[in-house]
């Protein structure tokens, strides 16, 4: 299956031919996140992007390590302009139904953990990690395994596993194609744009209506029931008293 994916050239394809502004296409790089921070200034188009075959430094939710070998896993960041704190709530979410979205389209049948993972038979295909530069700059950044690689952990699995064969360059395309769908609806008419994003997170969430361990950012543990994504895009837990979580890592508890 290795052979099946197509190597990036190190080039910049006119806006003609990709969804992108601009897609700056890299060999080797510490984070596609801190490249197109780097490459940012007040001029830069919403949806410039930046992909690279290698990152020797990217970066998780938490600054975990998301480790990509070369031509092992798609990086690819994206800079959005929200305008409102409405939509800056929902990009997390936004970009995980819209890689969701690409991904059932290539007979993948993913779901969202809440709030930035797609997950396929409860294991991690991709990851998403939403950085603000400024108000109204923010850059998302996308990992998605295609094969797996040394020091993926356990709960992971790639597009290889899944018999998917698609070509690199044309995988970035589709998930360029969804992301930017869902941000226009999101742009053009946000409420309206929220209310289907919880209708379609209701159909495909899987952290909805599973207990679940919450480790908030001070490193205190809450456990209870997901029973909702409220209109803010925090998760709602069942504990003794109702809890609303604005940021948190959250794990599935099965058993």
């Amino acid at each position: 299956m290795g052979g099946n994916w197509h190597i990036i050239a190190s080039m910049t394809l006119p806006p003609s031919k990709s969804v992108f502004t601009k897609l700056v296409q890299l060999e080797t790089v510490d984070s596609t996140n801190k490249e197109l921070r780097r490459r940012f200034d007040a001029n830069t188009p919403e949806f410039f992007a930046v992909t690279a075959l290698q990152q020797t430094a990217g970066l998780g939710r938490l600054g975990r390590k998301w480790v990509t070998e070369s031509a092992k896993s798609m990086a690819l960041s994206i800079l959005l302009k929200p305008v409102s704190q409405r939509q800056i709530d929902w990009i997390t979410i936004m970009t995980g139904l819209a890689v969701r979205g690409a991904l059932q389209d290539l007979g993948v049948a993913a779901t969202i953990k809440w709030p930035n993972d797609v997950l396929v038979a409860e294991k991690k295909v991709s990851g998403i990690l939403a950085e603000m530069i400024d108000a109204n700059s923010v850059i998302i950044g996308i990992g998605l395994n295609l094969e797996i690689q040394d020091g993926t952990p356990d709960r992971a699995v790639s597009l290889q596993e899944l018999e998917v064969e698609i070509a690199l360059p044309d995988l970035i395309e589709r998930i360029g194609q969804s992301i930017k769908s869902y941000w226009r609806r999101l742009s053009e008419n946000p409420e309206a744009a929220i209310s289907e994003l919880q209708d379609e997170l209701q159909k495909h969430c899987s952290t909805l209506g599973t207990k679940v361990r919450a480790e908030l950012p001070g490193g205190k543990n809450v456990y209870g029931i997901a029973i909702a994504i409220d209109t803010d895009g925090k998760l709602v837990l069942e504990t003794p008293e109702t809890v609303t979580l604005a940021a948190a890592d959250v794990w599935h508890l099965r058993n």
